[in-house]
């Protein structure tokens, strides 16, 4: 059995269910699958652009790219630790991306849901 499409997610979705002879679940998968090519885009620029790059990639956690390849950068230039300042800001940072990606779903993702009714015309 499958769902697709799955909305309301970045970039496309489906769901597929494994069901057993009794109609119960036995397994369940979300598939989201975007390619986005920043692989290519980015060779050939030099290592510190890249977390400013990346953060692009995605309208909904631009901050969780970029932290990435901050740490991904951290790793090319031999960085072994970050001084505490740097992780609290890092992490600070962090913390604005989740209260961010939170009121985005739900405002924009999930409250046309509870406003208009899960049947609801997708136009609307």
């Amino acid at each position: 059995m499958a769902i697709d499409p799955v909305t309301r997610v970045e970039g496309h979705g489906k769901i597929t269910l494994l069901l057993d002879e009794n109609n119960h679940i036995v397994e369940a998968r979300l598939h989201i699958v975007e390619f986005r090519g920043f692989e290519k885009f980015i060779q050939g620029r030099p290592y510190w652009e890249v977390p400013f790059f990346v953060q692009r990639l995605c309208g909904i956690c631009p901050v969780s790219h970029q932290l990435a390849a901050a740490k991904a950068v951290d790793q090319i230039v031999g960085v072994l630790q970050l001084t505490p300042t740097a992780t609290k800001l890092r992490r600070l940072l962090h913390f604005g991306q989740i209260l961010q990606s939170h009121a985005l779903h739900f405002f924009h993702l999930s409250s046309p849901d509870f406003l208009f009714g899960f049947g609801s015309d997708p136009a609307q």
